[in-house]
């Protein structure tokens, strides 16, 4: 069977990662006999993400069966696979093992891991005249290595209706004399509960806020 005769597989692809691209929809047509490596690798291509760190699910059309990740190292066909020439196959790109994809680097720029550490690392002790060039960069590029969300920061889960304290929270962590003052303290479990140290139960969170690689903590 010629190529041209080759029945074409509709693809709807629906990243679900991220808040500004979750309405956004994109199509591929691809020939019925391609493998799902390549399907994955056109995905990566169409949507500026490293392939190997997204999963694709079943989306909400017709042929739904569960949130099981398609595996991206069969030697599958999409036909194989389940996808239907001739109808519309909805499919979810989705985090991959709790961590947001890696988005691609620029070709033209450089990545400085560096501005890791200046954007919300502590801060020198010493001189902080203008302290605020030095956690804050309108021009700052995150190594994909380190991305958590497409600002590179972590956020916080609402343990119901607390979002006032998420808030108050993030606005602490954001200020660097009041991280720092608290990343000084240390703690003495002779004298107080870890559980119940308000001190350290914070100090623990600003560190999980300023280290991990999750979307939110």
């Amino acid at each position: 069977e010629s190529a041209a005769e080759e029945p074409r597989v509709l693809c709807i692809i629906q990243d679900t990662t991220n808040s500004k691209t979750v309405n956004e929809r994109v199509t591929l047509n691809l020939p019925a006999s391609t493998p799902l490596k390549r399907l994955f690798e056109d995905v990566a291509s169409k949507v500026g993400y490293v392939n190997g760190t997204f999963d694709l699910v079943w989306g909400n059309g017709d042929n739904v069966t569960d949130t099981t990740p398609i595996d991206q190292n069969s030697d599958k066909t999409i036909l194989d696979a389940g996808f239907e020439p001739g109808k519309k196959n909805f499919l979810h790109l989705t985090d991959k093992d709790g961590e947001q994809p890696h988005i691609m680097p620029e070709e033209s720029g450089t990545t400085d891991d560096s501005a890791q550490d200046r954007l919300i690392g502590p801060l020198p002790r010493e001189g902080s005249v203008g302290c605020t060039n030095d956690y804050v960069s309108q021009s700052y590029s995150y190594s994909s290595v380190l991305s958590k969300s497409e600002t590179g920061y972590v956020g916080l889960v609402n343990q119901a209706m607390t979002c006032y304290l998420n808030s108050l929270l993030q606005t602490l962590f954001m200020t660097p004399e009041f991280r720092n003052a608290l990343y000084k303290w240390e703690f003495e479990e002779s004298e107080e509960d870890p559980v119940t140290s308000i001190p350290y139960q914070l100090q623990r969170l600003f560190v999980l806020l300023q280290t991990s690689k999750k979307r939110a903590i």
